[in-house]
């Protein structure tokens, strides 16, 4: 008789042991587990379990620090130092950290993801992680308005003692493409930004990207209209009190099975 190996594929939550050093007010903690078994068919890339790669996925909840709200988590600096299963097998290989946190909506909690090409061995029955996240924080926010936007080219206005200036404002598509230049400091200040027409009907906007050259950030908005308004209303909401934050931790949990 001919014994079948069977991989696992494992998707469960911990609800374990977490040890956090640095803010003793903000918490890292586990929330998620996915281990991914290699794939099957012709160079193990045909079929693959939950259409992942093979290996190790660690979710985590960041809590905001008390009467704070997360603005943004930067992926591109979070790091881990440490990723290892009790048996001693390194997790800590082709480490991603995604690229598409998740923050709640009242900016209390956000999610991240982190994976490994590896997996814990057969064996293990517990995982350690060690690391530090990035992130921005902001005590509040604000809303400021612009009434009666002048969309003539070269248009400037100091809004809040930042310098806006309309770069662009053109029917394309049958679409109002906008661009409005500012600062790279005044961008990261941005947390929303309406659009009204002169009797304050709020537009749409389908679209929007951004280019970015020295201090210098041109934003550019597709406005469901199709025409070119000779001025618009602007609402903008803008965080206070903004600050880095670093934050280590340290996780020791089960595998849960």
């Amino acid at each position: 008789m001919k014994i079948a190996t069977l991989v696992i594929v494992a998707e469960i939550f911990l609800l374990l042991t977490t040890i956090l050093i640095g803010e003793e007010k903000t918490a890292v903690q586990p929330a998620g587990l996915r281990i991914v078994g290699p794939g099957y068919g012709l160079n193990g890339s045909e079929l693959k379990p939950f259409n992942r790669r093979s290996g190790t996925t660690l979710a985590l909840v960041i809590n905001a620090p008390d009467n704070k709200k997360i603005v943004e988590i930067d992926d591109s600096k979070c790091s881990l130092t440490t990723f290892t299963d009790d048996s001693g097998a390194d997790l800590l290989d082709d480490i991603d950290w995604g690229s598409f946190p998740e923050i709640s909506k009242d900016g209390h909690l956000a999610l991240i993801e982190v994976t490994s090409k590896n997996r814990p061995s057969q064996n293990a029955a517990r995982l350690y992680a060690k690391g530090v996240v990035h992130m921005r924080i902001a005590a509040a926010e604000s809303t400021g308005r612009i009434e009666n936007l002048d969309l003539t080219v070269g248009t400037k206005i100091d809004f809040q003692q930042e310098l806006i200036q309309v770069q662009k404002a053109q029917v394309e598509n049958e679409s109002l493409t906008l661009v409005l230049q500012i600062s790279q400091i005044f961008k990261s200040k941005i947390k929303d930004i309406r659009f009204y027409t002169a009797s304050n009907t709020l537009i749409k906007v389908w679209g929007t990207g951004s280019f970015s050259f020295g201090n210098a950030s041109q934003m550019e908005y597709n406005l469901d209209i199709n025409s070119t308004p000779k001025s618009l209303n602007v609402e903008i909401d803008l965080w206070q009190e903004l600050e880095t934050l670093t934050l280590p931790f340290e996780i020791e949990s089960s595998i849960g099975f």
